[in-house]
């Protein structure tokens, strides 16, 4: 591995965490700030294990005390899903993983309560399905939702994202630091 030292550490990354607001919803919030030296991958990072992953960026820092794959980062004004944590060759470093993906604005059970919580989530694709089933089109899109792991989806319940419903398929709840939900809408066409 390459020898970095404090000086290398150009970029100002802000470490996000997520937080309960007084009306009930979650955010992501600045926690604090540290140097890191950024570089873009060139291959996609599969944050996701059912859906489609993202372009990915790999930022070097000093260690931090309490950062876990619970936070996310901000660079450049962009939201960083972090993917792995992990150590660097050189003493007092490590070297952290992360999708570049824009978290949608999200609530849940929006069938029975149009004031249900909001939190952040990132929409991925699965696939696009056209059926035809009597004398009507109809067309499914199914994404994978990728939501922190404080929020809860039930199967069967409806989410919106931005402004889209979904119904809840499946849920995928054995990540300790995510929750995976494939989800579906569907329209006439």
């Amino acid at each position: 591995m390459a020898s970095i030292s404090a000086g290398d550490l150009r970029e100002r990354v802000a470490v996000l965490t997520l937080a309960r607001t007084e009306s009930g919803d979650y955010a992501w919030e600045t926690g604090w700030k540290v140097w890191a030296d950024a570089q873009p991958d060139t291959r996609s990072n599969l944050f996701s294990s059912i859906g489609v992953g993202a372009r990915g960026v790999t930022f070097t820092i000093r260690r931090s005390a309490g950062l876990t794959l619970h936070h996310a980062m901000l660079w450049r004004g962009q939201h960083c899903f972090l993917t792995a944590i992990l150590p660097h060759g050189h003493p007092g470093y490590q070297v952290v993983k992360a999708a570049l993906a824009e978290p949608a604005v999200c609530r849940q059970d929006a069938d029975r309560d149009p004031a249900g919580y909001r939190f952040p989530g990132i929409l991925t694709e699965k696939y696009v399905r056209h059926e035809q089933p009597d004398l009507h089109a109809e067309v499914a899109w199914d994404h994978v939702l990728v939501t922190p792991k404080a929020v809860e989806l039930a199967p069967g319940s409806w989410v919106t994202v931005g402004e889209a419903y979904y119904r809840v398929q499946a849920p995928h709840l054995l990540d300790p630091y995510k929750n995976e939900y494939e989800i579906r809408r569907r329209e006439d066409c």
